[in-house]
């Protein structure tokens, strides 16, 4: 099988010759140019030869000039929607165009994508997601602007053109974190923009990753995507033998992104067989890191990691 092959063939439950392996890291990119982002990730993608190219988007939305952050309900109606030029996006697509020019057609290219209101709160500070739920007109209209810029930015992909999205939510974090939500919250400010955008991503692969811990991974089980990832390995966060149970879409995961670092490669090996066997093989399953890993990283226990997944015990 090629890379993009193995790629579809795990997405949709199908028999595999081993299960695709993936990770992806910050390059602290909002600081250089597409084309400076392309190298970094295609240098990281290429020393690893991963079955699929998954490219971080550091680029993080700003407030409109005037704004440091919201103190007035008024704040929120200034956040209109945003051009395709503007350098968040412009920055992103390029890396992307790059990048698929290097990669060629058979090699899948995975965007990322946080959904509407993570990327305000990169805006305004995550000290205001309360602020937010509190004016729930005004914050509608916010969501809603920067959802419909998102839809732009979709379409825009689909020119590069990607093979899928990773989509992050906040959507299933619950107390006690300080970034929790009640049920709620997520029906009110979470999934109806996080549905419109997955119903606008369909024929891509989407990817819904559930971000942060504890979880309520139920929230999304429903979402129209062909997979789902989340850090299984963190406190509060179920198994992948648990969600294996709930769900028949490709899971993604099975690594603990905050301890790869600090491990030997005999317990790399032992977590990436301990990972295949929750999901009950190879099939519909792919093996990554719960999260980004370490910039700092050796390749050493990269490298372990993907031959783990493509020589399982």
């Amino acid at each position: 099988m090629d890379k993009m092959q193995r790629f579809h063939a795990a997405v949709r439950g199908e028999p595999v010759d081993y299960p695709p392996s993936v990770a992806w890291c910050n390059f602290a990119t909002d600081a250089v140019n597409g084309k400076d982002n392309a190298a970094r990730q295609l240098a990281f993608f290429e020393a690893c030869e991963w079955d699929l190219c998954k490219v971080m988007n550091d680029y993080r939305l700003a407030p409109p000039v005037g704004i440091e952050t919201l103190e007035t309900p008024a704040d929120m109606l200034r956040f209109g929607k945003r051009p395709m030029s503007e350098r968040i996006f412009a920055e992103q697509l390029e890396c992307l165009h790059i990048m698929r020019a290097r990669l060629g057609p058979r090699t899948p290219l995975v965007d990322t994508l946080f959904e509407p209101f993570f990327s305000l709160l990169f805006a305004v500070g995550f000290s205001k997601a309360a602020f937010i739920r509190s004016h729930p007109d005004e914050a509608a209209q916010m969501l809603g602007h920067l959802t419909e810029t998102f839809i732009d930015y979709i379409r825009e992909l689909r020119k590069v053109p990607v093979d899928g999205v990773l989509y992050a939510t906040n959507a299933c974090i619950l107390a006690p974190s300080s970034r929790g939500i009640t049920d709620a919250e997520f029906r009110a400010f979470h999934a109806p923009y996080d549905l419109r955008l997955l119903n606008e991503m369909k024929g891509l692969v989407r990817i819904v990753h559930a971000h942060g811990n504890p979880l309520d991974i139920t929230r999304i089980l429903d979402y129209p995507c062909e997979a789902i990832s989340w850090s299984d390995r963190l406190t509060g966060n179920p198994s992948i033998a648990t969600v294996r149970k709930l769900t028949g879409k490709c899971l993604v995961g099975g690594i603990d992104e905050s301890k790869l670092q600090e491990r030997s490669l005999p317990e790399i090996r032992a977590e990436v067989a301990d990972a295949l066997a929750q999901a009950g093989g190879a099939r519909n399953f792919i093996v990554s890191p719960g999260c980004n890993v370490a910039s700092g990283i050796a390749l050493r226990s990269l490298l372990c990691m993907r031959d783990a997944s493509r020589t399982p015990s």
